[in-house]
């Protein structure tokens, strides 16, 4: 810093006879340009001249030196790398704590107390007119009606605060608030010594217990009728100062401002409004750590970097003035009529802006925070409206007198409160006598330089080094002496002259800026997306901690131990009766044939490790594992006929290429294996008796040497399905099967909660190599389908004059969920019956009867021919119908999904009809279901949201619309009733101008009698008598025309004032809704974009 003591002529920084244009047409000021010894003024000088076309303008000084230009200061400005604002930060955002009924603004100022406003009035009539010379009575009045937090607003906003410079950094530049805005809103002024604890008296001592807000009032409010003590005055302070002022983070009232109270109480200035600025740079910048998972060195919540939470403590209200005032137009809000009248009286702008609200769209929280975040990231320009105080129309005398100041008696002070204004300099924290509570922070207004209606150059950091830099923490008090002796005694130069007031910046800073910006932030399109997946994916993770793997990894670990040291027992039929108890018949469940569910991967467990295993898993799970059978077929290898071998290994030899193949297109496409998949163990009274070689396989991987060495039973891709823990009363299997796996049966009655529901993970597609033998659907993942069929198979007995009702029931429900759905998969059950027979993906059956119907046709009646169906007795491939039934409305949901969600236009009906969302999102809902996976899951969650917000806003431009209409209308026709009472005003005043009949009488005799008068001397006396007579005549007539025309013009004119004001309230709301539709029509434009982008995302 320069230090300034005597004033200096301060050169131009140019003279030019226009500005620069740039191709699109922005102004530009051409950059300053002097000799080195101008420079060196420039760069101790905050007011710097230039002119253009004769006009003079200000440069918001110094100018960056040589210093400032190094590659050490580019590192560290405008950003230092940990205070980054939260929009450029990497790591994912969780937006939880909005869904939530979580307060982060719980300090907020109570507002509207009875007890407080009952004991605000007591105090104010003893020392309202101190309050008044000590310049806080308007800012005591705000605790009477307060600003209402916008909680959304704030949080969007800090978003884009960076904590090195305590500025917003916005596309078009830095912005935030300093002391002019503090004394704008408050009236407060920016000088005075720096507050220190410690400069007290001890005559005033306030001790207290009940330090809760309604108690302490109680306490120290004193009786109607006596006077207000000292102690009560400061005791009042106090609980003012810790509450509506500095809102500290305890909703107790605090004791270190007891001192502050005193203080004030005694008349002892201090800098309050820079310590209030400083105050809520500090909790900006405290937000902004926990919004990025960081904890402050002040903090003592540790909630904050784990969970996103966050509580905002410090003068938030302050920053919500400033958002209001500064961006009123972007924000669009208004003020209701109700206020217009107090408003006009006002002393302070912070009145006006505490009754600014924003209009009534009715949106969520998730909602409102969207709309700020594309209002704040689309500020790419500053424009006047966004330095709405520098007129300086209303405020204290002090601010208001123009500069420089003709009055030599008020130049110094005036001379002083602007170099506070502009002077870049350390502020202080401390409030407390702690060792804590001693703090610095930054304030560097040469950034902002267009708020205070100066031309923007490229600005000079205040810092050189990083370990300079001071961020609100904590510092030792030797430390905090330094920076203040440096700060009082460095204080840059301010020279006042008559300039213009600019908003435009230099060609070298709108470059500098753009590069720094583009260079941290990743592009619109990308950062609101990662916004809109920070309220998904908080949901998907909800569910997905619902789901409570049961097998550890341990035992996992031990499993695939066992396989690769165990050879593969081979199946063999034994004529010993199972131990484990058979399972009736009645029951649906996955062994009553082909299923749609994964078929774990398998590994052989003997009964021996069965039992002692058994133990182990129950103490995790108190529900009995069911042994689910695999389709190990009964028949041996020599018993096959030659033929029937050598179809089989050709079988094998295809799909086995074919797996080949999709494995080397899932390297291509970059996806990710799948986790070992954990498995459950067996119980014994789930064992089937009636095959004994149906052994409980599970692997969670096997090598290509152990699949060739184990033909009987093929080996998938490994991956993990997560469990949950079902009833005792289910009668589903258990081993292997996802809680999203177990489908309601209505015929049993068997029930899943809805706590159980989890989500599919993505499984590979892969055929089994025993299809022929025993039939099941094989699980497809490509690109042209949106759904997987789970593979399981298992072996029961089931009656087959019962499978044949409940092939009715299936065919009946599948004709309901198709005429629900909308889709014309009725048609495809046969398809998907034949494919699950043959042990073949749908779509890949679909697409080898198109291509090659006659192999399709041979793959058919060979499996008639190598398993048929008895007629007298029960069947081991019987398909289950409830699970078939389930799969097929649920491809029919899939399908539809696809068709008219992704494919189609599903806003355009919305648009159409607002009320046709909610029959979308009762269809979306209906894929909130254990089968589906979490792909889809997602997509599903994505569209509700862009549901949700694209018919809110279709609903609020409608309604906005028609409002606008009627609005029109009521303007309209108030104006044409102003402009008849104008009208009648201008008829009644031509008619004044014209005299009237008597007084015109009274002239004509006048003039006569005084002609009279010349020629009868002897009648003068006379005459003269008559003439004061006629002259009284004539005033008393002209008065009671006067009066009487007067007040028909008054009130006419007053009519026609009501009518031209209320119209003008009007225009301002048709002027709110008007740009309220503007944004609404862009937002859903970027919505059906948006939606466009996702559906194009979800085909590629």
């Amino acid at each position: 810093m320069a230090s300034s003591s005597n004033k200096i002529q301060v050169p131009f920084a140019g003279k030019w006879s226009d500005f620069s244009i740039a191709d699109d047409g922005t102004k530009y000021v051409p950059e300053p340009k002097g000799s080195k010894e101008h420079r060196e003024i420039w760069e101790s000088q905050v007011m710097i001249p230039f002119a253009i076309d004769k006009n003079v303008y200000a440069f918001g000084g110094p100018i960056p030196d040589d210093m400032n230009l190094t590659r050490e200061v580019d590192e560290i400005f405008p950003c230092l790398e940990t205070c980054e604002p939260r929009i450029f930060d990497s790591k994912p955002y969780n937006f939880e704590y909005m869904l939530t009924n979580y307060k982060p603004f719980r300090s907020h100022p109570y507002y509207g107390n009875s007890l407080y406003l009952t004991w605000l009035d007591r105090i104010e009539q003893s020392f309202g007119k101190f309050w008044k010379d000590y310049g806080i009575f308007e800012l005591i009045q705000f605790s009477r009606i307060g600003p209402k937090y916008q909680p959304e607003m704030l949080i969007a906003a800090m978003h884009f605060f960076e904590k090195s410079t305590n500025t917003f950094h916005f596309k078009s530049g830095m912005m935030t608030p300093t002391l002019f805005d503090v004394s704008a809103i408050t009236g407060l002024r920016p000088t005075g010594k720096t507050y220190s604890p410690n400069d007290v008296n001890d005559n005033i001592t306030l001790n207290y217990k009940e330090n809760a807000f309604s108690a302490y009032i109680l306490k120290h409010s004193g009786p109607e009728d006596e006077e207000v003590s000292d102690e009560e005055h400061v005791a009042f302070l106090t609980l003012w100062l810790s509450h509506y002022v500095f809102c500290s983070r305890s909703l107790q009232i605090a004791r270190k401002f007891i001192p502050m109270a005193v203080q004030i109480h005694d008349g002892c200035h201090f800098a309050l409004g820079r310590l209030l600025l400083a105050t809520l740079y500090e909790s900006i910048g405290e937000v902004c750590d926990n919004l990025k998972g960081l904890v402050p060195a002040k903090s003592k919540s540790k909630k904050a970097a784990t969970d996103g939470c966050f509580q905002a403590a410090g003068p938030m209200w302050l920053l919500q003035l400033w958002l209001n005032a500064t961006f009123e137009k972007e924000l669009g809000l208004f003020i209701p009529t109700e206020h217009h009248a107090s408003i006009a009286k006002r002393k302070v702008e912070g009145i006006r802006l505490i009754r600014l609200q924003p209009n009534p769209l009715e949106q969520n929280s998730q909602q409102l925070f969207m709309k700020y975040m594309k209002i704040f990231l689309a500020i790419d320009q500053f424009k006047p409206e966004h330095a709405p105080f520098v007129k300086r129309t209303i405020g204290p005398s002090w601010f208001v007198k123009e500069i420089p100041v003709l009055n030599p008696n008020a130049e110094e002070e005036i001379n002083e409160t602007w170099t506070a204004y502009l002077d870049p300099t350390i502020l202080s924290i401390r409030i407390g006598t702690l060792s804590s509570e001693y703090a610095l922070i930054g304030y560097q207004p040469n950034l902002v330089s267009r708020q205070f209606g100066f031309s923007q150059l490229r600005p000079k950091s205040m810092y050189i080094r990083k370990k300079n830099i001071v961020l609100g923490t904590t510092v030792t008090s030797t430390l905090y002496e330094r920076y203040m002796k440096i700060s009082r005694e460095n204080v840059y130069g301010f020279e006042p002259f008559d300039f213009n007031l600019s908003y435009y910046c230099t060609q070298e800073f709108a470059n500098w800026w753009r590069r720094y910006f583009d260079s941290k932030h990743l592009g619109d399109a990308v950062l609101i997306s990662r916004l809109e997946s920070g309220f998904t994916q908080p949901q998907i993770k909800r569910i997905e901690q619902q789901v409570k793997t049961t097998v550890t990894k341990k035992q996992a670990a031990e499993t695939a131990k066992t396989v690769k040291e165990k050879p593969t027992p081979k199946a063999v039929e034994s004529g010993e009766p199972s131990k484990a108890r058979k399972r009736p018949t009645t029951v649906p469940s996955t062994e009553t044939g082909p299923s749609k569910k994964p078929k774990p991967n398998t590994i052989v467990v003997s009964d021996e490790e069965e039992e002692e295993e058994e133990e182990s898993f129950q103490r995790k799970r108190r529900q009995p594992p069911v042994n689910v059978e695999t389709n190990i077929p009964e028949t041996t290898s020599d018993s096959l006929s030659t033929e029937e071998k050598e179809r089989k290994m050709k079988e094998k030899k295809d799909k086995k290429e074919r797996k080949e193949k999709r494995k080397e297109e899932k390297k291509k496409e970059g996806k990710k294996s799948s986790d070992d998949r954990t498995r459950e163990k067996k119980n014994k009274k789930s064992k089937s008796s009636s095959d004994p070689s149906a052994t409980n396989l599970k692997t969670p991987s096997i090598s290509s040497e152990q699949q060739e060495a184990t033909p009987e039973a093929e080996v998938q891709e490994d991956f993990v399905m997560p469990d949950a823990t079902l009833n005792e009363s289910d009668n589903m299997p258990q081993q292997n099967i996802n809680p999203e796996d177990i489908i309601s049966n209505k015929s049993s009655d068997d029930t899943l909660k809805d706590s159980e529901t989890t989500i599919s993970e993505k499984i590979m597609p892969e055929l089994s190599q025993d299809q022929p033998e025993h039939p099941k659907s094989a699980e497809t993942d490509n690109k042209s389908s949106p759904f997987k069929e789970w593979n399981e198979t298992a072996a029961v007995e089931v009656d087959a004059n019962e499978t044949s009702s409940e092939e009715e029931d299936f065919d009946s429900e599948a004709m309901k969920e198709a005429e629900a759905g909308g889709s014309e998969l009725l048609p495809e059950t046969s398809t998907s019956k034949l494919s699950a027979s043959l042990g073949l993906a749908e779509e890949e059956f679909i697409s080898l009867q198109i291509h090659d119907p006659e192999a399709a046709l041979k793959l058919l009646i060979s499996k008639t021919t190598t398993d048929p169906v008895s007629s007298s007795g029960p069947s081991n491939s019987t398909a289950s119908d409830s699970e078939i039934n389930s799969s097929v409305r649920q491809d029919s949901l899939i399908s539809k999904l696809y068709t008219d969600f992704i494919n189609g236009d599903i806003l355009a009906s919305v648009e159409e009809h607002p009320a046709n969302a909610f029959k979308h999102k009762s269809f979306l809902n209906k894929l909130h279901n254990p089968q589906t996976d979490l792909e889809t899951l997602g997509k599903v969650i994505q569209l509700e949201s862009i549901l949700d917000q694209f018919a809110t806003t279709v609903q609020s431009l409608k309604r906005n619309s028609q409002k606008l209409v009627g609005q029109q209308a009521a303007y309209d026709a108030l104006f044409e009733k102003a402009m008849a009472a104008q009208s009648k005003v201008d008829q009644m005043k031509a008619q004044v101008q014209q005299p009237g009949l008597g007084i015109q009488e009274c002239t004509n005799n006048i003039s006569k009698w005084e002609a009279e008068i010349n020629s009868l001397r002897a009648e003068i006396a006379d005459r003269e008598k008559k003439i004061l007579e006629e002259k009284a005549k004539r005033s008393k007539i002209e008065e009671a025309v006067a009066a009487t025309t007067q007040e028909s013009i008054r009130e006419a004119a007053k009519e026609g004032i009501s009518h031209f004001s209320a119209a003008t309230v009007i225009k301002e709301e048709i002027k709110s809704l008007e740009d309220a539709i503007k944004i609404q029509t862009i937002e859903v434009g970027l919505i059906k974009d948006h939606y466009a982008d996702f559906k194009s995302k979800c085909l590629s």
